[in-house]
């Protein structure tokens, strides 16, 4: 039929909430403000959600999966292997490469009044803090010092984007190593480096 819009997928609609969650919070994701949004008819919203409920818990599997803040794999065991795993963190978080800050401090915000939200954030949060104590564990630190550690780490990262410093990619980089020298320990950072350097192969002399 002519002038007819096409059907619109789960996966748009879940994107367009996410846009409407950043932009204006919980409150503004609506069925009747996404179909608008999306130039549709709010029976559009019925072919692929029972209810807004479901769309909601979609969304925040959504986020779940796209929004990490950290690397998928674990620091691994060894100053070595931490400390890569710590430099691809920081890049991941300089660059927005695969975490959406936005995204997230949206999602924190609808966990103040939602308890299904609450309980994904608490659940993140769990996770991320975990890793970040294995990644102080492999820097030598003992476990009570790497719980701690890692609160201080991860707290002040989310700190920073709650508040909303505003830096460029290139003044964070500039300050990148400053903040991990402070936030993991000089001396503890400077050896797994060391030993990072030492392991790689040496080029061999041209005949």
């Amino acid at each position: 039929m002519a002038g007819r819009k096409a059907k619109i997928s789960a996966t748009i609609w879940i994107e367009t909430a996410r846009l409407m969650l950043v932009e204006v919070g919980i409150g503004g994701v609506k069925i009747d403000r996404l179909a608008n949004r999306l130039g549709v008819t709010r029976g559009g919203f019925y072919h692929n959600f029972k209810d807004r409920d479901e769309l909601l818990d979609q969304l925040l599997e959504h986020w779940k999966h796209s929004c990490r803040f950290l690397p998928d794999d674990g620091p691994g065991a060894n100053p070595t292997d931490a400390v890569e795993w710590l430099d691809r963190m920081i890049l991941r978080l300089i660059e927005s490469d695969g975490y959406d800050y936005q995204f997230d401090m949206a999602v924190r915000e609808w966990a103040r009044g939602d308890q299904r939200a609450a309980w994904a954030v608490e659940r993140a949060d769990r996770e991320r803090l975990l890793k970040l104590q294995q990644l102080f564990e492999a820097l030598g630190y003992d476990v009570e010092k790497a719980v701690i550690r890692a609160r201080v780490f991860y707290y002040h990262q989310i700190g920073y984007y709650a508040i909303g410093v505003r830096q460029s990619v290139p003044e964070r980089r500039q300050a990148a190593e400053n903040y991990l020298e402070i936030l993991c320990g000089a001396e503890a950072l400077a050896a797994a480096r060391r030993r990072t350097t030492s392991a790689k192969p040496r080029a061999r002399a041209s005949a």
